[in-house]
């Protein structure tokens, strides 16, 4: 009994390693080596899976070690053996029927085709994956793959499908409660919307992502779809919304140091500020942004550098096993003059390391030095730029006033020697000196005219007429106690108002107010602009006392407008008010022998 114990306890211990080192034993190893990214000893224990499951036709380890080896070259940025491995699963898979695992191979095949850009692959693989789900009724993993089949159709500029994906998987999120899901999906639309530039729906699926975000108390997706609306309504012209909304975003990643919302808020603020013409603000954010991104693209650098580094390593110490060898044995018998040249050899492979390192360093930091003395000279001139301009934008707008001022005077002067003119029969010398004022004037108003609005754009967009006329009137009443009231387009407009156009318009506008700002009775104006085609619609109308308006001033407005093509009416009610519409085309070219002064 004492002679057979021994031989027994190494059949038990021969019979427990056996059973130990089987298939699944190398899946589980190659699964764990997976989690801990540490790829190559992964794909050596799933190899064994896979050749130790084929030998006992074990089916349902085969494939969970092809999918394991397609996940471990996926990792390990080898697509086309991941992909070969992962159609061996699916493969298996559905000779055993095995839905969950066909959904797995279907679904990361989408992936792995979407990644080589091979779309039409991808979608089909997507497609597939979700009939499986739906044959084994599971809803959320449906969900999961109809998301990533609208991030493929979004990366072919296919919004529609995308749309429709993500709202079939948004339904299912909402049905099961799944509300940090249900919130990406939003989201995700969001993105869709707003390249299709449905601005206004976008805004909707990001609020609605938003609340789903604060429920949940995500503050990082709170502050990255505060950004995203912010982006929205700087697409849409709402520069001010905009500005707020980067604002929180700012606020929110600054508490949590998100340094990419960071970046994105500080040029969305800088952006803002800019459109809303307050200089010092956008030049500050962005020079905050610039600090910021320096900062990240650092960073990202030194990450890289320790990557490479952990690469080299690891390369570094595979090729020193194989060449000294990991048997206990082999090493024992070393000689001497072996351990010299292998110390030497390690010396060397240090110093090529330090070397390597300090070399890499230096490169970089050369690099980092000129792209940030790049950076702060096109700062410096963007900085200039924004200045010369505000100069430019001030000058302009005192000499225009100064212009209109001359221009209203010098049309009365000349209305009144029309009208000494007209008074003068059978007094020649008194005629002829009226005349001879009467033509004077008429040269200085042209003269002073073309000399200023020579100092204007030749033209500007629709949009940003209506703007500055808007801004002119509320100034016009600024320090009067007449309330002004205002009707203006909501959408913008590309189109081009000439000089011209702007100078006799702007003109007649003014010899309108004028004539409210004299009515003592006069409480109220009602200003609107419209356009329509190729038209420009301006109206005015006042509560005052509805009389006539003096001659003097409804011929200078109708001479303005006639000039460039356009129309006037003047309506005046008794103890109503009255009413000035004027229509004036918005690209007609003003020739000069249709010029009236």
């Amino acid at each position: 009994m004492k002679k057979t114990l021994p031989i027994l306890v190494l059949l038990f211990g021969l019979l427990c390693h056996a059973q130990e080192e089987n298939a699944d034993y190398f899946l589980n190893q190659g699964m764990k080596q997976n989690s801990q990214n540490q790829y190559v000893e992964a794909v050596e224990s799933l190899k064994q899976s896979v050749s130790l499951a084929a030998e006992s036709e074990d089916k349902v380890t085969l494939i969970k070690a092809y999918a394991g080896l397609g996940e471990a070259y996926h990792k390990a940025d080898q697509p086309k053996l991941a992909t070969k491995n992962y159609l061996l699963s699916l493969s298996h898979a559905k000779t055993l029927k095995d839905g969950n695992a066909i959904i797995k191979a279907s679904k990361e095949l989408g992936e792995l085709y979407a990644d080589e850009e091979d779309y039409g692959l991808s979608v089909q693989y997507y497609t597939y994956a979700i009939k499986e789900a739906k044959q084994l009724n599971n809803e959320v993993l449906e969900a999961e793959v109809l998301v990533e089949l609208g991030e493929v159709y979004e990366l072919q500029d296919k919004p529609e499908p995308a749309l429709d994906a993500y709202s079939r998987a948004l339904a299912i999120y909402r049905a099961r409660g799944k509300n940090s899901e249900a919130g990406h999906t939003l989201s995700k639309m969001g993105n869709a919307y707003r390249k299709k530039t449905d601005y206004v729906q976008s805004i909707l699926n990001y609020k609605e992502a938003l609340g789903y975000f604060a429920g949940l108390d995500d503050r990082k997706n709170v502050a990255a779809t505060l950004s995203d609306l912010g982006k929205v309504h700087a697409l849409n012209d709402d520069y001010s919304e905009s500005l707020r909304l980067y604002e929180q975003a700012y606020l929110d990643a600054s508490s949590i140091k998100d340094n990419e919302v960071i970046i994105s808020s500080c040029l969305g603020m800088a952006i803002a500020y800019e459109k809303l013409k307050q200089y010092p603000e956008s030049i500050r954010y962005h020079k905050l942004y610039e600090q910021k991104k320096d900062s990240l693209v650092t960073a990202k650098h030194a990450l890289a550098l320790q990557t490479l580094q952990l690469k080299y390593k690891k390369q570094r110490d595979e090729n020193e096993s194989r060449l000294l060898g990991t048997d206990g044995g082999e090493q024992e018998g070393v000689s001497s003059g072996d351990s010299i040249s292998r110390a030497e050899y390690e010396a060397t492979k240090r110093t090529r390391i330090i070397i390597i390192g300090v070399c890499s360093i230096i490169v970089l930091l050369v690099i980092g030095w000129f792209w940030k003395r790049k950076q702060q000279l096109k700062e410096k001139l963007r900085e200039e730029r924004m200045n010369h301009e505000t100069e430019r934008q001030e000058r302009l707008r005192m000499v225009q006033d100064i212009h209109s001022d001359l221009d209203s005077k010098l049309s009365k002067i000349n209305y009144l020697s029309e009208s000494i003119v007209e008074k003068t029969h059978g007094m020649p010398t008194i005629k002829s000196s009226g005349e001879a004022m009467q033509d004077t004037t008429k040269k200085l108003e042209e003269n002073i005219r073309d000399l200023v609005w020579l100092l204007t754009p030749r033209s500007t967009t629709l949009s940003n007429y209506i703007t500055n006329t808007q801004e002119y009137v509320t100034d016009y009443f600024k320090d009067s106690p007449v309330e002004v009231l205002f009707s203006m387009p909501d959408k913008p407009s590309t189109n081009t108002i000439v000089k011209e156009s702007q100078r006799e318009l702007t003109a007649a506008i003014k010899e309108s107010l004028e004539a409210i700002a004299e009515d003592p009775q006069a409480s109220k104006v009602f200003f609107g602009m419209s356009f329509s085609g190729t038209r420009l619609m301006v109206s005015i109308k006042d509560n005052g006392a509805g009389t006539d308006r003096n001659e003097a001033s409804k011929k200078t407005m109708e001479n303005h407008i006639v000039s460039i093509g356009g129309i006037m009416k003047v309506d005046a009610e008794q103890g109503w008010g009255t009413m000035v519409k004027m229509i004036i085309p918005i690209n007609k070219q003003i020739r000069k022998s249709m010029k009236k002064v």
